[in-house]
C-alpha cells in the first residue's frame, strides 16, 4: 500500500529509520539502480539486463538532444529554443547523475544498515515515534518532489499540443507528427513518457540527499537531548555515568560515519545540481521577461521553483548540520561535568574536541555546500539575463 509509509503512528506499527528511504528507493528500483540482492537467479538476470538498457539510454539521451537540435527543432521560435535549452541543460545532467546514482547505489544500501545501528539506542515508545516521523517526513519528500518535478512537463505537454507540436520536437524517424493529430498525440506522449522517466532520474538524486541531510540531523539533536542529561540522575553511580558518556561518543562516531558513507556521493552530486541549476535558471529567466506569453510565462516560472528544489533546501540543510554539529559542542561544554571522576572529564574533552569539527560537505571538491551558493547561483541568472537584453542577442526571433 503506497500510503503505508506516510502513515500517523499506530501503536506499536511503528516505521523504522530505514524506511525513511523507502519511496526513493523505490524510484531507484524503478530506473534499474536496485540492488539484485533477494531476486532469484532469472530476475537478477532480467533486471540487470533492464539496467543496461537504461544505462545505453542515459547515454544516448544528450546524443538525442543533440541532434534534434541540428535536425528537426526551430530555434527561430523562441518558445521551442528556451523550452529546448532548459531540457538540453538537464541532458548531460541526467547521464551524468544516472552514472553517479548507479556507481554510489551501495552506499544508499549501507546507509540503511548504519540507521538500523544508529536506532539501536532509541528503545522507548516516545523515541520510536520519533524516528516513524523522520521515516514519514522524508517520504513526503520524495512524494513532493514528484509532484513539483511533474508538474512543468506536464504542462509544458498540454501547452504544445495545444499549439499544434509536440513538447520538445525532438527527432524521430517513426512518426510524423506534421501528418495528423493522431501523429502529433503519438509523437508528443512519446517525448512526454520520456521526460518523465528523465524527471524520475532527477527526483531520485535531488531527493536522496535531502532525506540524507534530515536523518543526520535528527540524529544529532537526539544526542545533543542525551548530553544535556548527563550525570543528571541521581539513581546512576559514576561507573554508569561514564559508560553513558562513551556510549554518546560512539553514538557521535557512528553519525560521522554515516556521513562519511554518503560524502562522495553528495559531493559530486550536489556540484552537478549547481552547475545544471545555473544554467536553467539563466535560460528559464530570458524565456520568462523575454518572450514569454501568459501560459508559457506560468510553465516557466513553475520550472524554475522545481529548479530551485534541486539546490535550494539540501543547501539549507547542509547549513544546520553544521549548526547542530555548533549546538552539541556547547551542551558537551555546559553539560553536568563539574565533580566527575578523571576518566568522565578525559572523555568529555576528547568528546567536545571531536565534536568541534562540523560535518560539512564541499560540493566537487570546489566550494561548500550552503545557501551563499544559491545567492552566487541566482547572481549569475540575474546578470546573465540582463548581458543578453542589453546586447539584444534575440531581438529576432519569433516570439
Amino acid at each position: 500500500m503506497i500510503f503505508k509509509y506516510i502513515r500517523k503512528p499506530d501503536g506499536e506499527n511503528l516505521l523504522i529509520a530505514r524506511e525513511a528511504y523507502k519511496y526513493v528507493d523505490d524510484i531507484m528500483v524503478f530506473l534499474g539502480w536496485g540492488s539484485t540482492e533477494g531476486r532469484g537467479k532469472i530476475n537478477r538476470r532480467i533486471y540487470r539486463l533492464y539496467t543496461v538498457l537504461v544505462v545505453i539510454f542515459s547515454l544516448y539521451l544528450p546524443f538525442l538532444f543533440a541532434q534534434s537540435l541540428m535536425l528537426t527543432i526551430d530555434i527561430s521560435h523562441a518558445d521551442t529554443l528556451f523550452t529546448t535549452l532548459e531540457v538540453f541543460f538537464n541532458g548531460p545532467a541526467y547521464t551524468i547523475k544516472s552514472a553517479i546514482m548507479l556507481r554510489n547505489r551501495w552506499r544508499v544500501d549501507k546507509a540503511k544498515d548504519m540507521l538500523d545501528v544508529m536506532s539501536e539506542r532509541l528503545v522507548t515508545y516516545e523515541e520510536r515515534v520519533r524516528v516513524h516521523r523522520l521515516a514519514v517526513t522524508c517520504n513526503y519528500i520524495t512524494l513532493l518532489y514528484r509532484f513539483v518535478y511533474t508538474i512543468p512537463t506536464t504542462l509544458n505537454l498540454v501547452y504544445s499540443v495545444h499549439y499544434g507540436y509536440p513538447p520538445l520536437n525532438l527527432y524521430n524517424p517513426f512518426v510524423d507528427w506534421h501528418k495528423d493529430t493522431r501523429s502529433l498525440w503519438f509523437a508528443a506522449l512519446y517525448e512526454y513518457f520520456l521526460q518523465i522517466f528523465a524527471v524520475h532520474a532527477f527526483m531520485a538524486s535531488d531527493s536522496m540527499p535531502l532525506i540524507f541531510g534530515l536523518t543526520v540531523r535528527s540524529y544529532t539533536q537526539w544526542l545533543t537531548e542525551r548530553v544535556e542529561r548527563l550525570r543528571i540522575n541521581p539513581k546512576r553511580n559514576e561507573d554508569e555515568n561514564y559508560q553513558e558518556l562513551v556510549q554518546c561518543i560512539k553514538d557521535h562516531q557512528l553519525i560521522v560515519e554515516y556521513s562519511e558513507n554518503m560524502r562522495p556521493l553528495i559531493s559530486i552530486a550536489l556540484f552537478v545540481q549547481y552547475t545544471t541549476a545555473s544554467l536553467v535558471m539563466a535560460s528559464s529567466l530570458v524565456h520568462l521577461v523575454t518572450f514569454a506569453d501568459m501560459v508559457s510565462g506560468v510553465t516557466t516560472t513553475i520550472y524554475m521553483i522545481s529548479c530551485m528544489f534541486q539546490t535550494f533546501p539540501i543547501s539549507y540543510i547542509c547549513e544546520q548540520i553544521v549548526e547542530d554539529c555548533e549546538l552539541l559542542s556547547r551542551a558537551i561544554f555546559h553539560s553536568n561535568w563539574i565533580g566527575a571522576p578523571t576518566a568522565y572529564t578525559s572523555a568529555l574533552k576528547y568528546f567536545i574536541h571531536r565534536t568541534q569539527q562540523p560535518i560539512q560537505f564541499i560540493a566537487g571538491g570546489v566550494f561548500l555546500i550552503c545557501l551563499n551558493v544559491n545567492i552566487q547561483v541566482a547572481k549569475f541568472a540575474f546578470s546573465l539575463t540582463t548581458f543578453v537584453q542589453q546586447m539584444s542577442v534575440f531581438e529576432n526571433f519569433d516570439r
